[in-house]
């Protein structure tokens, strides 16, 4: 088992992604890192709801969902201290100026990276 499974492994992230394809691909992966999957949930209002209704270890946000920014669920988020990393062929022009601390993950993506990067923003250092 190597660091970042380990790091994962139990771990209950939400997943919010519309495109459908790429929400049960993160998911697979999530999967094969023993994490349990929330969601795959493609609107702000739904995730918005999981965010205040579900026990969330981390998440994982599209940034762009049919056109409107998952930036409340990201703010709901971080006032619940739920790590979370966004996943956005934006790049880090996805993150608004007055969050730059927050992380982003570019599509396309490896898993190696993301694994990565979920376990950077859990404070977790994998080597």
């Amino acid at each position: 088992m190597t660091a970042a499974e380990r790091a994962l492994a139990g771990k209950r992230v939400l997943i919010v992604e519309d495109e459908l394809l790429v929400a049960l691909m993160i998911e697979d992966f999530l999967t094969e890192f023993g994490c349990t999957t929330i969601g795959p949930y493609g609107t702000v209002e739904t995730a918005l709801n999981a965010v205040q209704t579900e026990a969330l270890d981390l998440a994982i946000l599209d940034v762009n969902l049919s056109g409107e920014r998952v930036y409340p669920v990201a703010e709901a988020l971080a006032e619940r201290h739920i790590p979370f990393l966004f996943l956005s062929g934006y790049g880090e022009e996805a993150i608004p100026p007055d969050h730059m601390d927050w992380k982003v993950c570019a599509k396309p993506f490896r898993g190696a990276e993301l694994a990565g990067m979920l376990c950077a923003v859990l404070g977790t250092v994998v080597t």
